[in-house]
C-alpha cells in the first residue's frame, strides 16, 4: 500500500503512465473522514482532472512545490490560463525538479 500524500496547490508531480509532468492546481474536500482529493494539470495542457487521495498515492510522484499559487474557479478560466502562460514558470521549475529523478523529464513536452 502506498504511502499516504498531502499534496497541496502549487506541487509538481511526476504521472509516471504517460512520462508526464504536472501540477497540482486544486485540492478539494470529499466526505467526513476522508482525505482530500486533488486535480491535475499536465504540461501540455491537458487536465487529468481528479483524483482520489488513494488514486493520487498510487499514480502520482510528488516532486516539489513550484511556488504556483492559484484558484480554480472553472475548467474554461483553467485552459485560459494555461493558454495565457500563466503556469509557464511553475511548469519551468516541475521539470527542474523532475529531472533530478529522470532526465526524459526535463523535455518541456
Amino acid at each position: 500500500m502506498p504511502t499516504p500524500q498531502n499534496l497541496t496547490v502549487g506541487e509538481a508531480v511526476l504521472y509516471p503512465r504517460e512520462q508526464a509532468v504536472g501540477l497540482i492546481y486544486e485540492v478539494y474536500e470529499r466526505g467526513p473522514g476522508q482525505r482530500p482529493g486533488v486535480q491535475v494539470l499536465l504540461s501540455d495542457g491537458r487536465d487529468l482532472s481528479s483524483f482520489s487521495a488513494e488514486e493520487a498515492d498510487a499514480f502520482l510522484q510528488p516532486v516539489g512545490h513550484t511556488g504556483l499559487a492559484y484558484e480554480f474557479t472553472h475548467v474554461g478560466q483553467l485552459h485560459a490560463d494555461y493558454q495565457r502562460g500563466h503556469f509557464a514558470e511553475a511548469f519551468a521549475t516541475a521539470r527542474l525538479l523532475a529531472g533530478f529523478r529522470h532526465i526524459r523529464y526535463l523535455d518541456p513536452k
